[in-house]
């Protein structure tokens, strides 16, 4: 019950914290320096991969209301594509787990990290592959 309940809490949290500032759709485009204010906690004007990371791993929590350990194709809907689905799923067993999800957002972080430091700056954010990550951690 415990587990349950944070499970929600966190679901909840993190819900309120992607509708903040203005991210309010996949049609609307996150600007770099928008998706930074919001999602950049150690206040260094970057995005990490271990941020976003974490940010991932929430989200699996978030969009996954039935609780259980693995997203199915509805629950991505707007944030992966088919051909997502298909690069990523390779046990094919049309759910993904949270390991799967989240070779998702490493391969999206390491496309909008251009010069290869490990931190997304918002002109990074701003670029097509940056915009891609966005879709996915801010729907």
């Amino acid at each position: 019950m415990l587990r349950s309940l944070f499970r929600l809490g966190t679901a909840v949290a993190l819900t309120g914290l992607l509708s903040l500032g203005g991210i309010v759709g996949a049609s609307a485009a996150t600007s770099g320096k928008d998706a930074l204010a919001l999602l950049n906690k150690d206040g260094d004007d970057t995005l990490e991969i271990v941020e976003v990371i974490d940010l991932g791993t929430k989200l699996f929590v978030a969009i996954n209301p039935d609780g259980d350990t693995t997203l199915e194709a509805d629950e991505t809907k707007g944030r992966l594509t088919d051909a997502d689905w298909k690069a990523v799923n390779k046990d094919a067993d049309k759910t993904l787990e949270l390991d799967e999800f989240l070779a998702v957002v490493r391969a999206r972080f390491n496309a909008a990290d251009t010069n290869k430091d490990g931190k997304l700056t918002a002109k990074e954010l701003d670029a097509p592959a940056g915009q891609k990550l966005l879709l996915l951690l801010v729907k």
